[in-house]
């Protein structure tokens, strides 16, 4: 399922800092488990540009600094970062958007990135409901800067119960103030509370990532199937506690030694045994939890997009 040559989206977790405390990130959720492998790594610039390029990926379209428990922008080295694979690829960032300078904003818009602001808010007080730590009024002045300069905006909009009466004020406002796009999203995650879907059953488990030829990348350098399983990798990595079925395959099949690209090529790590044991384990009676989770019962964020 998963082949180099073949992958077309990248995600990259470029640090492990973040400036705000959203109640459903692991960083909140499992605060006592992970917290002693926070705030202190993000991935070198050359190793990024050694493990990622058009040779490697000769059909990557999308490079996607995706904030899994991190806030991409406070890498000291995101412009850099931003115009050396602009070069051979499209590249995004989902950033809370309360960082930096609102000249900071204005290059990385001249540079034609696309960011996902995350705003699930319309004013302060709706804003830091969720968002804790973050502030309207400079994230406001941050995408109006990025926008200004020619970037590409999308207004990401997770819908909770607290703020679901803004859904249409929102989209206006991302209308008024000059994104690109408006997204939804109706998610099961914790924290401010939730909207509730029904949950269904696929026949058999679709994985996401393998059929979008998608890859993950976290902070410390290892290769996983998807973003998904991260929150599992960094758990074990700070414990050195492997219970679940993920855990057990990570520990067994070398876990951060053999599945980190500071050790190991891109093909040894996905033709080695995580990845191997992971797909295998769809067809078990039981499967890896977090792949029957995400990809089998659909109890999982529902995406709505709509371009402006």
């Amino acid at each position: 399922m998963w082949n180099n040559k073949t992958i077309e989206w990248i995600d990259v977790e470029l640090t492990s800092f973040c400036n705000i405390a959203c109640p459903g990130c692991l960083r909140q959720e499992k605060k006592e488990q992970v917290e002693s492998i926070l705030n202190k790594n993000i991935i070198d610039f050359e190793d990024l540009k050694r493990w990622i390029t058009s040779k490697e990926f000769p059909n990557l379209k999308l490079l996607n600094f995706c904030g899994s428990v991190d806030e991409p922008t406070l890498h000291p080295d995101i412009l850099e970062i931003v115009r050396h694979f602009k070069s051979f690829t499209d590249v995004n960032i989902a950033s809370n958007g309360s960082t930096k300078t609102k000249e900071f904003w204005k290059e990385l818009g001249e540079l034609g990135a696309s960011v996902f602001f995350g705003l699930d808010g319309t004013d302060q007080e709706s804003l830091v409901k969720y968002r804790i730590g973050s502030n309207f009024k400079k994230v406001q002045e941050n995408w109006r800067a990025f926008i200004g300069a020619g970037g590409n905006a999308t207004w990401q909009f997770i819908v909770f119960d607290h703020n679901e009466h803004l859904f249409d004020d929102a989209e206006r406002m991302s209308e008024e103030e000059g994104f690109k796009r408006f997204r939804a999203i109706f998610s099961h995650r914790g924290g401010s509370g939730e909207v509730k879907k029904e949950v269904e059953e696929e026949k058999e488990i679709q994985c996401k990532y393998g059929n979008q030829k998608r890859l993950f990348i976290n902070h410390t350098g290892a290769l996983l199937p998807c973003c998904y399983l991260n929150s599992e990798a960094l758990e074990i990595t700070a414990t050195r506690k492997g219970k679940t079925k993920f855990g057990k395959i990570w520990t067994g099949s070398g876990g951060i030694l053999a599945n980190n690209l500071k050790y190991n090529t891109i093909s040894e790590v996905i033709d080695g045994e995580m990845f191997d044991l992971i797909q295998k384990s769809w067809t078990w009676p039981s499967p890896v939890e977090k792949c029957w989770k995400t990809c089998k019962v659909k109890k999982r964020d529902i995406f709505i997009d709509k371009e402006i």
